[in-house]
């Protein structure tokens, strides 16, 4: 249920105006509805190799989903039915997943449901959209190369009843890609064992497709960041230097109340929802921080992401507070509820190691439950770095890490494990019998074996 009102009768218009042009650096173009029907979202969606200009003055020929670097975004409003008419003309076979998205297990876009689509071959996705949220499209099949390539792209559901409180909408995808001197793709199998083991991080940096784009703000006038992490490796941590940042939004939607944050950290396949009311100052530069994801004893030197570009203007006024309460999230009850264990792991081979979930490397670990119950799932991680955990098809909630429990209430499906701790996490199952995909979403941790599935039975 979302609590999110309107502002109240007001003498005078609140002055909540953007910049102008404050968002053409960054804008991402939204796919075509093809069906006039209002409940009705109709995309076509072509996945192709393209020549587009990433880093100035090279071409690079890119995998893209319509020609573009990111796709298109979806858009509907929850309870909508999406349909998607996709045709692939990539060179290899091909499937869409929709991350996050609660669908049917038939509409995944998994191996284990769906039979690889063919080039020249298409394929009708069709399903309900039930959840307000930032959500992401990508390939399921050799995902790190796709992925890498290019093949990514945002998908949002709005809220019908949700009105203005939380400023203009920017959506931020950032990835990574890796491109040569001479402007041509980096081969997908990059430092070959070495690139499986540790993540492939491109070369290049992007946000939207773009190298250190622009966003103009004015004080006093809020801002809404849906910022999505396509990357097939890297973790993306951010600040923005001399501005509050409050989190108001995760990978199911709104939380349950705003989280004030110093900075953010989003690891591969995560989403989070921002809300930033400038303050008066300078245009700065947003870094991107080290994440560390390795724990290494030296940090890394900050990056550039993109800059927030203050404008020379009169400061906005009458931008209403953000409400206490953002959404009503109950609690999962866990009352009988059982449990199973979930270990990242990893063991040693003649080629240096292998990596895998609960003692098996080859992906082949089905793990099952029944529907319309719920479960406690016990994540540790027993390497000695990070590994995000995403679960296709549901949302959970975390009940604690180590014990102690988050501070606010959210749904989730990708989340962070930290070599040493223990993260107790509740999932409401529902009646989509099916196989359903959990895995490390570094993608090339996933393609070694840190893949596993869940055989969801009626």
């Amino acid at each position: 249920m979302i609590l999110l009102g309107g502002c109240g009768d007001e003498e005078e218009p609140p002055d909540l105006r953007q910049p102008a042009g404050w968002d053409d650096a960054l804008r991402l173009p939204d796919a075509e509805d093809h069906d006039p029907a209002p409940d009705v979202v109709e995309v076509h969606l072509e996945a192709r190799v393209v020549a587009l200009e990433v880093v100035p003055g090279l071409m690079t020929e890119v995998w893209t989903y319509n020609g573009m670097l990111p796709g298109p975004t979806i858009r509907a409003r929850r309870g909508d039915r999406v349909v998607v008419k996709f045709e692939n003309h990539l060179p290899e076979a091909t499937t869409v997943h929709w991350h996050g998205l609660r669908v049917p297990a038939a509409m995944d876009g998994t191996e284990h449901m769906q039979k690889p689509i063919e080039p020249g071959e298409g394929f009708e996705y069709s399903f309900i959209v039930p959840d307000a949220g930032t959500f992401w499209y990508h390939p399921h099949l050799r995902s790190s190369a796709q992925v890498g390539a290019g093949l990514y792209g945002a998908f949002v559901v709005e809220e019908a009843a949700e009105e203005a409180p939380l400023g203009d909408e920017l959506l931020l995808v950032m990835s990574d890609i890796d491109i040569e001197e001479d402007g041509s793709l980096g081969p997908s199998d990059s430092s070959g064992w070495f690139g499986d083991y540790f993540g492939r991080e491109g070369s290049t940096v992007l946000v939207n497709g773009k190298i250190l784009p622009t966003v103009a703000a004015r004080a006093g006038v809020p801002q809404r960041w849906r910022v999505v992490n396509a990357a097939r490796a890297r973790y993306f941590r951010f600040a923005v230097p001399g501005q509050p940042l409050v989190q108001i939004g995760g990978d199911g939607g709104l939380l349950e109340s705003p989280l004030p944050v110093d900075d953010v950290t989003l690891v591969p396949g995560e989403r989070a929802e921002l809300y930033m009311l400038p303050v008066e100052g300078e245009s700065v530069v947003i870094p991107r921080l080290d994440a560390n994801r390795f724990h290494l004893p030296k940090v890394e030197e900050p990056g550039d992401l993109m800059r927030l570009e203050l404008v020379d203007e009169p400061p906005g006024h009458g931008a209403p507070p953000l409400p206490a309460r953002l959404a009503e999230i109950a609690s999962i009850d866990t009352a009988g509820a059982r449990g199973q264990p979930v270990e990242f792991m990893e063991q040693g081979d003649p080629g240096g190691a292998v990596l895998g979930i609960n003692g098996q490397t080859d992906g082949s670990l089905t793990l099952s439950a029944q529907t319309n119950t719920v479960e406690i799932w016990t994540l540790t991680n027993a390497t000695n770095y990070d590994h995000p955990f995403h679960l296709h098809g549901f949302s959970f909630q975390v009940l604690d890490i180590d014990g102690v429990a988050p501070p606010v209430r959210a749904w989730h499906d990708t989340i962070n494990t930290v070599p040493g701790e223990t993260l107790r996490i509740a999932i409401p199952f529902d009646d989509r019998a099916g196989m359903w995909m959990f895995h490390c979403h570094i993608l090339d941790h996933a393609d070694l074996g840190m893949m596993a599935m869940l055989h969801l039975m009626p």
